[in-house]
């Protein structure tokens, strides 16, 4: 799945994936972080929607439905209303409070913690939810201990291509959940949605704990000496569209790499545009 960002909006190859607008926004917003929740709603409930009415008070970037199916809100450069009363330290040890001010949204649709009945596991609806797609855990804060609906394997491909894009595009700093930004107060995503892997596979980590990355560009991609399009070129031929690529650090939209060997070896490095980069 290959999205991209266009005029802050999310794209696939030329159209923009389905857009319901919410009303619930702020002001202009520099994403420096990005959100994970899940919904706490049915299959029959259309969250986008429900973002869309003034009086739900809340809203989010993007919508994942159960079959991995896609919906903005929100632009990426206006702010939505998904974190609440939050606080984050940022890895420079920045505070940072009311992380809608700073933070795109993504909601999965999800029942989050279930209960359990006689008849098997129910939501907090009283909704019955099937047993097969129910796991037990306790949360890593330690409470709830329960069941919760397990995350489809759609959802999850959607949201780690869409999480790329939106990494590629702005200087994302961290993912996080929203428990983690606002523990003891909120759950989501919870124990069925497995942080670290997602963060690697959007990061394309590998065993060093850098990110592998293809370029994808069938005109070849530049290599230069520094995080612009005005430093000189380190060399005279692009980068072939397929080259594999070793990042080390991000400077806004530009990407500082090393230029792999076919054996997987590190051979020169330099700056690229990472909007031309995909995980392998």
């Amino acid at each position: 799945m290959d999205f991209r960002i266009k005029n802050h909006k999310l794209c696939i190859a030329a159209s923009n994936v389905g857009f319901i607008s919410s009303q619930n926004i702020g002001g202009v917003l520099s994403p420096k972080f990005l959100i994970i929740h899940y919904t706490a709603s049915g299959p029959n409930a259309d969250i986008a929607r429900y973002f869309s009415q003034k009086a739900a008070n809340v809203s989010a970037h993007l919508v994942v439905r159960r079959d991995g199916s896609i919906v903005q809100c929100v632009p990426f450069n206006v702010v939505a209303w998904h974190a609440g009363k939050s606080q984050w330290t940022g890895k420079n040890g920045a505070k940072y409070s009311g992380l809608n001010n700073s933070a795109i949204g993504i909601e999965i649709e999800n029942w989050g913690p279930l209960n359990k009945s006689a008849g098997g596991w129910v939501s907090w609806t009283g909704a019955p939810v099937d047993g097969s797609k129910v796991i037990e855990a306790r949360h890593k804060f330690g409470v709830p201990n329960c069941g919760w609906e397990v995350f489809t394997t759609a959802q999850i491909e959607t949201v780690i291509a869409a999480a790329q894009a939106i990494c590629r595009e702005y200087a994302i700093e961290d993912v996080m959940g929203h428990d983690d930004i606002a523990p003891g107060r909120k759950s989501d995503p919870g124990p069925a949605w497995d942080m670290e892997a997602f963060k690697a596979k959007v990061k394309g980590e590998a065993e060093s704990g850098d990110a592998v990355m293809v370029v994808r560009s069938s005109s070849g991609l530049n290599i230069r000496s520094g995080a612009g399009a005005s430093f000189p070129v380190v060399r005279p031929t692009p980068l072939a569209d397929g080259t594999k690529v070793l990042v080390h650090e991000a400077s806004g939209k530009w990407r500082y790499v090393s230029v792999l060997t076919h054996a997987g070896q590190p051979d020169f490095s330099g700056w690229v545009r990472g909007d031309w980069l995909f995980e392998g």
